[in-house]
């Protein structure tokens, strides 16, 4: 969730953080609370916004600055003509709150016992009218009181309805429309000295009005404008011969009335919807739509429109119930519109083109007007691209260069002026990164348990230095064992070397990784290296005669070139003798070399012949197999 206070900038439905509120474009702050009503009630430079168990304020560039708390179940506000008192309804206390508005603390609270749930209000002058209900159980209605007086005296309208109303009021006029029933009822009230006089109603089931969401009234009271579900449109009324007057938005469905307020010079008509527009603006005497702000993510809440000074403002509520105020300033000025055409694609550090028109509504010609373009890179990063003026025209280009890749979006503003409204257009650029590669090269022919030298290089394809990067160097041996080697860093050129004693023979591959960065791809190196064998050499030593049963001693060492495998090591010894009985091998007892690669061995030879002794190793991972013979002339025994 955004934090509150958050201010946004937004273009068709698109929340975009901005640096500055001050702004003619429009935008939304997070009120940092979430539920499912809110009013508001606006001075000439403040505004108050009931959420929850509170009420907000903020000034009219939608910066939040202070609120009055502990005031749960709170809802409808209404301000006195001077702006120094605000009433709020207290619905689950039977409460009405009054606040002084320059301390913003609660003055005192109204106790409503008699006319429980209150939930609308209307202010004329010192007399409250509030409507109030619980339910719907036709115990609803609408009590009037002079808040001016320290013990009030409760004079309620005898109309009793089915939940509780909403009431507006101005001029000489109240009036009490029926919510939840459909049909549902416009009542209006001539006010007189001697109290509220009927004087008819606007019939719901003769005008086809279903589930009332709001209600306004022009300052002089003569005609109050209706948001009803259905029909999909606003609709004025007047309240003196109580007939329609013209209805705005008639059409294609864009979301279910919700809020409706009027101008102060009456000339305007706002209106909001549950969604896709959430705020129109029509003029009052010829109907047509003037403004529509697009928001495809949020509903305005029912009741929750103020205007003021040419800004409207209402409460958003977004999917998860968290409310937003949203601030559209400049909306009685004519429009503009501005396109951005930017690349589909482009890469990190090459340049890419922008350009666009800002175009006037009454076609005029914008002449040079400075913009602002922002762009908002994949890590936050938020950069202006300065010095973007239109030509005479009204078109612009510019060149920026996508310092990383990633989706960059480009956001265009013209902030308005006196006499068109602000606009904006946003493109995204998907830019890939500079490609990268790792080339590695071994330096000589490589042996089991010899120094190994590899020289690599990481590569950038824009022809940069890479600067100092950590490598990760992974050996993958012949026997499935992996491991990683001691971190490195490329040199500030890109170069770098890898040393390393295979620790056995076989095709060792050795893998090369660079992470990258949000400029650069990633990148790998891989190199199969074709690691031999250690060579080996027995020696074997012992008597060149002896006697048939007569013991011969041998010795020998087997070496592998400077290593040798563990001490403990089996070799194989074998005997063959030739003599006039023919030629026959024996397997003597197994033998294992010591920590110096030397053995020795005896046996008795049972009868003369050509003795030829065989000693092998079988070699393993590291060392060649190897084997060493000797030959003895024994002679036989004495008859």
């Amino acid at each position: 969730m955004l934090a509150l206070g958050t201010v946004l900038v937004t273009a068709a439905g698109l929340l975009v953080a901005h640096a500055t509120a001050a702004t003619a474009a429009d935008s939304t702050t997070d009120l940092g609370v979430s539920s499912d009503r809110s009013d508001m009630a606006a001075t000439d430079d403040r505004l108050f916004i009931s959420a929850k168990d509170r009420v907000i304020v903020a000034d009219h560039e939608a910066r939040l600055t202070g609120a009055v708390t502990d005031l749960p179940s709170v809802g409808d506000l209404a301000l006195t003509s001077d702006g120094t008192r605000l009433y709020a309804t207290l619905r689950d206390s039977h409460q009405i709150a009054e606040i002084d508005t320059g301390s913003l603390t609660v003055t005192r609270r109204i106790a409503l016992n008699a006319y429980p749930c209150p939930s609308h209000l209307a202010l004329l002058g010192t007399r409250l009218y509030v409507g109030y209900g619980c339910g719907a159980d036709w115990k609803a209605g609408v009590v009037g009181f002079d808040v001016s007086a320290a013990e009030p005296e409760f004079a309620p309208l005898s109309l009793q309805l089915y939940q509780a109303p909403l009431v507006a009021a101005a001029g000489q006029k109240l009036v009490v429309g029926e919510t939840v029933t459909s049909p549902g009822n416009i009542y209006v009230y001539d006010l007189t000295d001697t109290g509220p006089t009927m004087r008819g109603a606007i019939n719901g089931s003769t005008h086809s009005l279903y589930n009332l969401q709001d209600i306004s009234i022009t300052a002089d009271g003569s005609t109050v404008f209706s948001a009803f579900g259905a029909p999909y449109r606003f609709d004025a009324w007047d309240t003196t011969g109580l007939t329609l007057v013209r209805s705005y938005g008639e059409g294609s469905f864009t979301g279910y009335p919700t809020a409706v307020t009027v101008s102060g010079d009456g000339r305007h008509v706002i209106g909001g919807r549950t969604s896709g527009k959430p705020v129109v603006m029509y003029d009052r005497a010829g109907g047509e739509q003037t403004f529509a702000y697009e928001n495809l993510g949020s509903d305005l809440v029912a009741g929750s429109l103020a205007y003021s000074g040419g800004t409207a403002f209402g409460v958003l509520s977004d999917m998860s119930d968290r409310l937003h105020l949203v601030r559209l300033p400049d909306v009685t000025l004519p429009g503009s519109t501005i396109t951005l055409t930017a690349p589909a694609t482009g890469t990190a550090l090459k340049p890419l083109t922008l350009s666009g028109k800002l175009t006037l509504s009454d076609g005029s010609t914008p002449g040079e007007q400075p913009l602002t373009l922002i762009r908002w890179t994949s890590d936050g990063a938020r950069t202006p691209v300065s010095g973007v003026t239109t030509a005479a025209d009204g078109t612009y280009s510019v060149d920026d260069t996508p310092p990383i890749g990633g989706q960059i979006r480009y956001d265009v503003l013209w902030n308005g002026n006196a006499d068109y409204r602000w606009s904006r257009a946003w493109r995204d650029v998907r830019v890939s990164k500079v490609s990268t590669m790792i080339d590695l090269t071994p330096s000589a022919p490589a042996t089991a348990l010899e120094p190994l030298t590899l020289s690599g290089t990481l590569t950038l394809a824009n022809g940069a230095d890479p600067g100092e990067q950590p490598l990760v160097v992974t050996r993958l041996m012949s026997n499935g064992t992996r491991e990683t080697l001691p971190a490195m860093t490329t040199a500030a050129d890109g170069t770098f070397t890898i040393n390393d004693t295979p620790p056995i023979g076989g095709n060792t591959q050795y893998d090369v990784r660079w992470s990258g960065n949000l400029t650069y791809e990633a990148a790998t190196g891989l190199k199969t290296v074709a690691v031999a064998k250690r060579q080996t050499t027995f020696t074997l030593s012992g008597p060149e005669t002896g006697n048939a049963g007569k013991q011969l001693e041998f010795s020998g060492a087997l070496d592998g070139g400077g290593r040798l495998p563990a001490a403990g090591t089996a070799i194989t010894v074998t005997r063959t003798v030739s003599n006039r009985n023919g030629t026959s091998t024996t397997t003597l007892p197994s033998l294992t070399l010591s920590a110096d690669g030397t053995f020795g061995f005896a046996d008795t030879p049972p009868a003369g012949g050509d003795y030829t002794y065989t000693v092998k190793y079988a070699g393993d991972s590291v060392f060649l197999a190897a084997q060493g013979t000797h030959a003895v002339t024994v002679r036989g025994k004495a008859g």
